[in-house]
């Protein structure tokens, strides 16, 4: 019968559209095969098109298979604009695979992120030691006011400070 029916006039497609249009996916097609076939529509009749002869085939062979549906179908399918029609369980499963998906990016940038701060430490305490050996006296000094700041941040340190300061009379 075809994927467009007897009743359809037939379009006129270019030859490499006939031969994307002749692996149409069975009813016995996995997941798998029916992002591939995706994939190769896309190439034949761009997105929009693609998308058109995808969800009509779906409708016809696919959602007779439990095998051809998968979150990672689904979730390639959402990319490309078409949402399927789902049953509860797989709509549950769809559900959690975006949401672990989105989690998966959120570390993804923590690790980036640590890099980066990793990264910073490092050249910071480069420098630091730069200084250390190019220029001893300076680094003394800077190192004397640093040790002090951080003494009078802490409670101890400003006691110990008041007590060594004699006050005005």
């Amino acid at each position: 019968m075809g994927l467009f029916g007897q009743n359809t006039a037939s379009p006129n497609f270019s030859t490499q559209q006939r031969l994307c249009l002749a692996s149409v996916p069975t009813t016995n097609t996995t997941a798998g095969g029916w992002q591939q076939w995706h994939q190769s529509l896309v190439k034949c009749f761009g997105r929009a098109g693609a998308n058109d002869v995808w969800t009509i085939a779906w409708e016809r062979y696919g959602r007779r298979n439990p095998n051809a549906f998968s979150t990672s179908l689904a979730q390639y399918m959402q990319g490309q604009g078409v949402t399927l029609t789902t049953s509860g369980g797989e709509s549950l499963a769809l559900a959690g695979a975006n949401f672990m998906s989105s989690v998966g990016g959120y570390f993804n940038f923590m690790k980036i992120l640590n890099i980066v701060v990793v990264g910073g430490i490092a050249v910071g305490f480069l420098m630091l030691l730069y200084n250390l050996i190019m220029n001893p006296d300076k680094a003394k000094k800077t190192l004397g006011v640093v040790t002090e700041g951080a003494m009078l941040a802490t409670p101890a340190g400003r006691v110990a400070s008041v007590g060594t300061k004699s006050l005005p009379k």
